[in-house]
Parts: C-alpha cells; structure tokens; sequence
C-alpha cells in the first residue's frame, strides 16, 4: 500500500492541472467581459457564449497537460517553492505560446487574446495554488513513508554520508534513506556487510541502491549491478573523483572514437554576455534606488568613527585576476591596510556601533554595486577571497580554484544555503562549483531572490 501510493501523485496534479486551467479560463472570461477591465479594454465585437470558451478550453487543457507531461513536472517535485513556481510558469507560458499560435490557423469564430492574456496569469497563479495545496498534502504522507522509495547505502564514502543526511532531513526527494551496507563502522545506521546485499535488501524491502564506493571498486559495482538483476530496485551512485570532474560532461565521438568533454561552464560567449547585461541593468537600477540609504549609511560611519567611509581590499575575482572591492566600513580605523587578512568573528570587538548595525543586514556590501556596475565583479557568482587564502586554498583544496573561471558575486549559491563568515572552505567550494556548473538566468534570479529573504535572517553575519 505504502509503495502503491506513490503511482496516486501524479493523478492528483493533473486532474488538479485540469481543474486550475478550466477555472483560470473561465474566471479570465468574467473578467473580460464582465467586469471593469470593460472600461479599459471596451467590447467592439458583442459577448461571445461562454460554452464557446468552454469547449475551447478542452483542446487548451490537452495541449497543456501534455506540455507539462514533457516537460517533467508530473515526475518528482523539487523541494524549493522557487523552483516549483518557475516550474509552473515555465509550463503555462510554453503552453499558452502555442495556443496563440494555433489560432492562427484556426478559422472559426474569433477568440479574445485579452481572455488568453488574462487566462495565462490567472492559471499561473491557480494551477501553482492547487499545486501547493497537493504538494503539502504529498509532503505529509512522504514524511510517514507512503510513496517514498526506501534505500540501502551500499559503502560509506564522504559523498555518500552527506547525501544520507540531506534525503533523511528532506523527505520532499521522495527516497527514504535505511541504513549502510558497510565493512567499516561510519557512525551512521550500519544493517550489514557489502557481501550481504542480497539479504539485506530483501529483508528491508529496498527499492533502490546507492553507491556510495571508491574509485577503485568500480569493478565491484559492476560485478553487484550484474550478479543481482533478480532484486529488482533502482541504482544510485554518489560521484567519486571521477565524477567530480565529469558531472557536466558531454558525450560525442570523433571519427568513430567516443569521448567525453568537460570543463566549459555555462556562462560561455552568448550567455556571458547575457549575464554582463543583467549585472549592468540590476546594479544600476539598484544603485540609483539605493542611494539614499547608501548616503545616510556613509553619514552613520563617518560620525560614528574615525577614518574613511569606504573600506578597500584586494580579492581574486575571474581567471585569477586581482581587484579593489569596496565595503562601507564597519571596524574601528587604525591604519588600512587593503593586503590584511582575517575573517570577522561572532561579537567581533573591531567592529563599530555603525559597523554591528550594517553588517547584520549585509548593508555593508552595498558599494559592492559599484564594482558589479564596472565589471570587476557580478552581482551573483563565488564570494571573492583575500590572495593569501586564494593561494592556501588552491592548494589545499581539490579543484578550489575552477570557482574562478566565473566573476565573483556579492552573493553566492554558498552564502543562500548558509554557508557565509566563519564556516567550512571545503564546503563553500562545493556549493560554488556547484553554481559555476550549473548556471543559468533563472538561478540567479532565484539566488537574489533568497539573498533577500536572508538578509532579514542575518545568519552568520557578524
């Protein structure tokens, strides 16, 4: 029953998909034609039927569901509310092209693009309301183990440990993480030795293996993959250092020969240039709405203490590149020195009555803008480091240095997830790498978005 439950999910968001776009459509014909917007947008052409509407809304309806069929949605929902409503308008503006598109084929009667217009803003609000509503409803009973797959970590490799942590705190993946097939004792739920696979996978009733094994056991995986075909559950692997490397690969062949590249981030040629424009349209516009704060803030430092409103330092930004980022001062001035290093602690005792007041709202970074705006910086991307931990840290660290083939950012994918003052290297360059791999328009949307809601927070901000 617990397992069947999970087949009921993807019913549930359709038929309330359906419901979303038939309501969305015919609240978007009232709204047209019988109500205010009547003043603005007047009637030339009489009232058409509402059973017009009606039944155009079900070849709407069709192409929609299918729309969103292809595009994934009916599959597992990410946890993230931004990505879920991205998701939802992805899918309705897709549809709602398409639509427009096909009535100039059609040669009927004449339908209103103000009720498509209204319909696609109303259904982008509706169909993510109804989806919520099933989300939530989902959530609950994937926290009691209905509809989750249940899974059995085969080995305990650091990747492997951390992705048991995430899936038991997140039960929105939709696996139920058990326990470790382990010959060593990792301090986490231990249910057996490797070579007891089959045993204990059918004693735990698992649905899914994950690999969680050094490089050199690859022969072991093979050899587990082919020898259990009878156990019937679904594989997972966490990456080793091969994987680190080819997560973003891409496969081709030259002349016959396979192979695989990597390397590139997306942020390459169109979409660099996509990513400057948005950089020098947002930190304008932000800067002109901002400076008002910024000029009372440099009031506050400039009575508060001795010494300059500005504080400069030398970081690393792209390709390993130095430049002067700009802070407002926020620490008592002795004498600057732009080349210092050390990171500020909780209740500091450098810092300034000013100072405590603009960092735990990251007011401090505000002059930050002015580097995005000429460049040196973006305003999403890696957090710029001082050069005397650049060069600890590429050396210390594995693949710590690729976090540069992008511009540093005034907030990052590590800063939204936590992981901002005093906290661990290794892990901000996973979430960095993380960002540069994976980077889009939307992301960054998202990112800033996040920044927002965490500046209120002010976690970690000292």
């Amino acid at each position: 029953m617990k397992n069947a439950v999970r087949y009921i999910y993807p019913i549930l968001y359709i038929l309330g998909d359906t419901a979303g776009v038939f309501l969305g459509f015919y609240l978007a014909y009232e709204i047209r034609f019988f109500s205010a917007a009547t003043r603005v947008f007047p009637i030339t052409k009489g009232v058409p039927e509402l059973g017009l509407y009606l039944y155009a809304t079900i070849f709407v309806c069709a192409v929609w569901i299918f729309i969103f069929g292809i595009m994934g949605h009916y599959k597992r929902r990410p946890p993230s509310s931004f990505d879920r409503f991205y998701e939802v308008f992805r899918g309705v503006s897709a549809g709602s092209l398409i639509i427009i598109a096909s009535t100039f084929f059609f040669r009927g009667e004449s339908f209103s693009r103000l009720v498509m217009g209204f319909g696609w803003v109303i259904d982008i609000l509706l169909i993510f309301a109804i989806r919520e509503i099933i989300y939530r409803f989902e959530l609950s009973l994937l926290r009691k183990g209905f509809g989750a797959k249940r899974a059995v970590f085969l080995g305990s490799e650091k990747g492997g440990l951390d992705l048991y942590e995430k899936l038991a705190k997140q039960p929105a993946w939709g696996i139920e993480p058990i326990g470790f097939l382990s010959d060593s004792n990792s301090g986490y739920p231990i249910l057996g030795r490797i070579d007891q696979i089959d045993e204990i996978t059918k004693k735990y009733r698992a649905d899914m293996i994950i690999f969680s094994l050094p490089a050199e056991k690859r022969d072991l995986i093979a050899n587990i993959v082919i020898s259990n075909e009878n156990l019937n559950v679904e594989y997972m692997m966490t990456p080793d250092i091969m994987g680190m490397f080819t997560s973003r690969s891409t496969s081709g062949q030259i002349e016959g020969i396979p192979v695989l590249r990597w390397g590139r981030t997306p942020i390459e040629g169109y979409s660099r240039i996509v990513k400057r424009l948005f950089d020098l349209l947002f930190s304008g516009l932000v800067i002109i709405a901002l400076s008002p704060l910024m000029l009372i803030i440099a009031i506050l430092i400039k009575f508060d203490s001795k010494g300059p409103v500005l504080f400069k330092q030398h970081r690393i930004g792209r390709n390993g590149r130095e430049f002067m980022m700009l802070k407002f001062r926020s620490m008592k001035f002795e004498k600057e020195n732009t080349n210092s290093t050390g990171w500020t602690v909780e209740n500091d005792p450098r810092r300034t009555r000013a100072g405590r007041f603009i960092r735990r709202y990251s007011l401090d970074e505000l002059p930050q803008l002015f580097n995005a705006f000429a460049g040196h910086m973006s305003i999403v991307g890696p957090r710029p480091e001082q050069p005397d931990y650049v060069r600890q840290f590429k050396d210390d660290i594995p693949q710590y240095f690729q976090r540069h083939k992008v511009k540093s950012g005034i907030t990052g994918w590590a800063q939204v997830n936590g992981l901002r003052g005093d906290t661990s290297i290794r892990e901000r360059t996973r979430y960095d790498l993380y960002y540069v791999e994976n980077w889009s328009l939307i992301l960054d949307i998202k990112i800033i978005l996040l920044t927002i809601r965490s500046i209120f927070k002010s976690d970690g901000a000292y």
